[in-house]
């Protein structure tokens, strides 16, 4: 039965339960792995909710002060690190830039994007930890990625999965952290961070839910990102060469 459309500025419970028994049809048969001790877990299993229900639910119930770092991790349960990697990525993709969140977000994406790489679990700075995020920025960030995560999760399902294990596993890991130096520099180009965003949510959610063509989406992204920024920088050259000359 299709999903219908609400006039909510939400997608409703009964879209997310759909979306989930269609997660739970897909990862049957997959291993189950119980509750991590520590957010510091590089974790790959799914889960029965949906990452969308999962951020859904968390709007929900959000504390009116924000949240930590710490806390935000550990609400988003076994996925924990890939599932924050997309989290943070969000920020850059919001139409206004949050202030305070370069240098968090680019550092969490770095150190998750280095433990794929080493195939380790990367331990996160305390300091970066216990860094709040606002209740106004918590919101935006929940509710954009929950919109986002719903309308992706309708199109992915495990496939091509050469691209989501193995060398390319390391691979991926290399392209999170190149997206996350990216995001950190004071690049003084507009939409510079959208398209690195959009690379390490693809990068990062293929990984996931073990959709290859997901991860080629966010291969894509970061060859536009490379382009775009070549062509702005060798046309601002050649700007600046004809005024001097």
């Amino acid at each position: 039965m299709p999903l219908q459309p609400v006039p909510s500025s939400h997608p409703s419970k009964s879209e997310f339960r759909a979306v989930d028994r269609n997660h739970d049809r897909r990862s049957r048969g997959r291993p189950q792995a119980g509750p991590h001790p520590s957010a510091h877990t590089v974790p790959f299993e799914l889960e029965d909710k949906s990452c969308s229900q999962v951020l859904f639910d968390l709007l929900q119930t959000a504390p009116k002060d924000g949240m930590t770092v710490r806390a935000l991790i550990h609400s988003l349960g076994e996925r924990g690190l890939l599932m924050a990697c997309m989290v943070f990525a969000l920020p850059s993709m919001l139409p206004l830039p949050l202030p305070g969140m370069s240098i968090p977000q680019g550092t969490i994406i770095m150190l998750i994007g280095l433990g794929l790489l080493f195939n380790r679990a990367p331990m996160l700075p305390e300091r970066l930890l216990e860094y709040r995020l606002p209740h106004k920025s918590l919101f935006l960030i929940l509710e954009k990625g929950a919109r986002l995560f719903h309308r992706i999760e309708k199109l992915s399902y495990p496939r091509m999965l050469p691209m989501t294990h193995g060398w390319v596993h390391g691979l991926n890991g290399i392209l999170l952290v190149l997206g996350a130096i990216i995001l950190l520099a004071p690049l003084p180009i507009p939409f510079s961070n959208v398209l690195p965003a959009y690379g390490i949510l693809f990068t990062a959610f293929g990984t996931l839910q073990r959709d290859g063509w997901l991860v080629i989406a966010g291969y894509v992204m970061y060859i536009l990102t490379v382009v775009y920024i070549a062509l702005v920088f060798i046309f601002g050259m050649t700007w600046i060469y004809s005024l001097f000359r």
